[in-house]
């Protein structure tokens, strides 16, 4: 039996994140990618997040950008556009024996007929 995607999908892994994670297909909604996105910090995979940030918004990413112990992802709600995109989610991590959340509502964009991500929202607009 197939491990459950790190996404909290639902899914098997081959059929979910792996997918984008190996370079076999790109998500084709922003949700899609931001899912895979999170399975990227999970695993460790800093050319796929590279690969899928915006380079107007990337940091320089490095090992030490990945030692968080992410536990779990809740996706609150997506609003898919044709331009852009807008994802509202929890990302569960622990710190320091605790479960604590990363909440945001995270704005993505084409970019060369690629979703990528840009940059946290404040608020839904």
């Amino acid at each position: 039996m197939s491990q459950t995607c790190y996404c909290c999908s639902g899914k098997p892994l081959p059929q979910c994140c792996e997918i984008y994670l190996t370079g076999k297909a790109y998500p084709n909604t922003a949700e899609a990618l931001m899912r895979s996105r999170y399975s990227a910090f999970v695993t460790g995979n800093l050319p796929y997040l590279r690969k899928t940030w915006h380079p107007d918004t990337c940091p320089d990413l490095g090992p030490k950008d990945l030692q968080t112990e992410w536990s779990r992802l809740e996706v609150i709600k997506s609003k898919q556009g044709l331009k852009k995109s807008i994802v509202e989610f929890k990302a569960w991590f622990v710190d320091d024996g605790e479960e604590r959340a990363l909440h945001e509502i995270s704005l993505f964009k084409l970019h060369k007929k690629r979703w990528v991500y840009v940059a946290p929202l404040e608020a839904w607009p």
